[in-house]
């Protein structure tokens, strides 16, 4: 499986079919993220200086060629850019990588009509539970980190799914992400897009209330 279904399932509540901590929102960068590092792992994609910048590794096909394909736009003058340009070129990473699970049985779709969000029921329990363990031994260990869990492991953080690779007190599991994150730059532009998100998202609101006050 993809490094980003693989991200999606762990941060699927296997009894709601729900992702944990209502963490839909921080998932669609960090889905991008996870496109973008497997690119990177298999040569075909590199930060230079506040870029991505494509390579002639051309990924066979799929999701992974359209993500390539996005990054080869010459627009976007910031990594941070071309991650938020990702997911709306690809017509929202989430959407796409829950349909390529759901298409392989991995997970279902659930809709629970307009009132309530469709749930994505897992399927094949055994493949998450492969995954999260991997990033529990991760997130528990002091060695090195193998290169496609330390995708996974770096951004679990700003995907928020720390209680998902780790049982309290969490401070152990926090220093090994960083250091995941030192291996996997890519996780540390996930959090600046989501940063930013959320400042836009709270200027909004200031707006709104004393707009509303006024």
């Amino acid at each position: 499986m993809l490094i980003a279904e693989d991200l999606l399932l762990a941060a699927l509540d296997p009894r709601t079919g729900r992702p944990v901590n209502s963490s839909e929102q921080p998932l669609g960068p960090c889905l991008s993220g996870a496109l973008v590092s497997e690119l990177a792992l298999g040569g075909a994609v590199v930060l230079s200086g506040k870029r991505f910048v494509v390579t002639g590794s051309l990924p066979p096909g799929g999701l992974l060629r359209e993500a390539y394909d996005a990054l080869a736009s010459p627009k976007g003058r910031r990594a941070a850019d071309q991650l938020r340009r990702l997911d709306k070129q690809l017509g929202k990473a989430w959407s796409r990588v829950v349909d390529g699970l759901v298409e392989s049985g991995v997970v279902g779709r659930d809709p629970r009509g307009w009132w309530q969000l469709t749930a994505h029921p897992v399927l094949r329990p055994d493949l998450r539970a492969e995954v999260v363990g991997r990033l529990r031994t991760a997130a528990a260990g002091s060695g090195p980190i193998e290169p496609r869990t330390a995708v996974l492991l770096a951004l679990a953080g700003p995907a928020r799914l720390l209680e998902v690779v780790a049982d309290k007190p969490h401070t152990h599991a926090k220093a090994r992400i960083a250091e995941a994150s030192e291996q996997s730059p890519v996780a540390d532009i996930v959090r600046k897009v989501i940063a930013e998100a959320a400042a836009a998202a709270g200027a909004v609101a200031t707006v709104v209330v004393v707009a509303g006050s006024s």
